[in-house]
């Protein structure tokens, strides 16, 4: 029996997928290969706890040159301490207590490290604070009096709580209205998160990018944002305000640096299982912590990520090839240069919550998203 023809067009399908592996672009050398986790010279803004000092950690492991930073001189001390009981030798650390908020401690640190080590490699921005009430909350206002069921959706205020006159609805109520007290409280946090999370950005920006551009081989800049910079976050007005304008500080920083060799990296984690959660922006304690009250029960549970996760998402990020790579990695595009870019400048963890941005575009942001944000931080769903 004859076997049928086969017309040559399907051959040349075959063979393409074939083709493309073999010709495929391939991507430029890692960035440690460029500079040795051992030569690596790095910043760490915000070094005390959390994410900065477990990246302290790592990089100690490593055999870094790390410059730690946070305005608590005992606590990097003992930052210190551990790294050097990881096995990094006392003169490859630097210990600079500054605040990210004061110009001359900044220039200070820049100093410090300029004539330690001849300049820096990685900066990394994690000073941050939080505000973890809603905005009424924080203004004295109680959105949801004690016990009520409110029907179909609560009001701003309740209609019942207040005293209605005159024919255009006008109002006015002792209980469950700001204050001048109440509203100086929203102005004082809202200062407070906006002079760490985004002065000191723009600052640590400014201070350290010229820096890096002329002394590193391969300079990059991690931010530690926040998934609340991009998707809504209850209870968190003021903080996701001040973590958005960080992140597009950074973006367009990034921007207006181009061709200047600088990787720009900004990490948008959820929820960190560590203690930043419960923090104030005046204290370290005394936040308004939805896992300590139980809010996070089943589903919300699996939300919180472990600070190694986080931690190896950044380094994992940061070493990838800095130099621009083809987006469709296949010749003939591959060989225009026009069709290049770098690794991507923005990472959510999980990615999860990238999706839910571009649910938000959607009908679904409110009818999914947004009742799930407020379930989470235990509003009304």
């Amino acid at each position: 029996m004859q076997a049928p023809d086969v017309h040559p067009a399907l051959y040349v399908l075959l063979a393409l997928p074939i083709l493309a592996v073999v010709l495929r672009a391939r991507r430029g050398p890692s960035r440690e290969k460029i500079i040795k986790p051992t030569d690596e010279r790095v910043v760490l803004l915000g070094s005390s706890s959390g994410v900065g000092k477990d990246l302290a950690f790592a990089y100690a492991k490593r055999g870094a040159k790390i410059v730690l930073v946070a305005r608590r001189a005992s606590s990097l001390e003992e930052v210190k301490a551990q790294c050097v009981a990881l096995g990094l030798k006392e003169d490859r650390i630097i210990v600079c207590p500054a605040d990210i908020r004061n110009p001359s401690d900044l220039l200070g640190v820049r100093d410090a490290v300029v004539n330690a080590w001849g300049g820096l490699d990685t900066l990394h921005i994690l000073a941050g604070v939080p505000s973890t009430r809603t905005l009424l909350q924080i203004a004295g206002v109680d959105l949801v009096p004690e016990p009520r069921p409110i029907v179909p959706r609560p009001r701003l205020v309740p209609a019942e709580d207040l005293a209605w006159v005159g024919p255009g609805g006008a109002y006015h109520s002792a209980t469950h209205l700001p204050t001048a007290r109440g509203l100086e409280a929203v102005a004082a946090e809202a200062r407070a998160c906006s002079e760490i999370n985004f002065v000191g950005t723009v600052l640590a920006l400014a201070a350290f990018l010229p820096v890096l551009c002329v002394s590193s081989a391969s300079p990059a800049i991690h931010h530690l944002s926040s998934v609340a910079a991009a998707i809504a976050a209850p209870s968190r007005c003021i903080y996701s305000a001040t973590k958005s304008a960080a992140l597009m500080a950074v973006e367009s920083a990034r921007v207006e640096c181009e061709g200047a060799g600088v990787r720009f990296f900004s990490l948008l984690p959820g929820t960190i299982d560590n203690e930043f959660r419960t923090k104030t922006p005046w204290s370290q304690n005394g936040g308004n912590c939805e896992v300590e009250k139980g809010v996070k029960a089943g589903w919300t549970e699996k939300l919180l990520l472990p600070p190694q996760a986080v931690v190896d998402a950044i380094l994992t990020q940061l070493a990838l090839p800095p130099a621009p790579y083809p987006v469709i990695p296949y010749p003939p595009f591959s060989w225009v240069p026009a069709l290049r870019a770098p690794p991507k400048s923005t990472f959510f963890l999980p990615y999860m919550y990238k999706l839910a941005t571009l649910m938000a575009l959607t009908p679904l942001g409110y009818l999914y998203v947004e009742p799930n944000a407020r379930k989470k931080y235990g509003l009304r769903p």
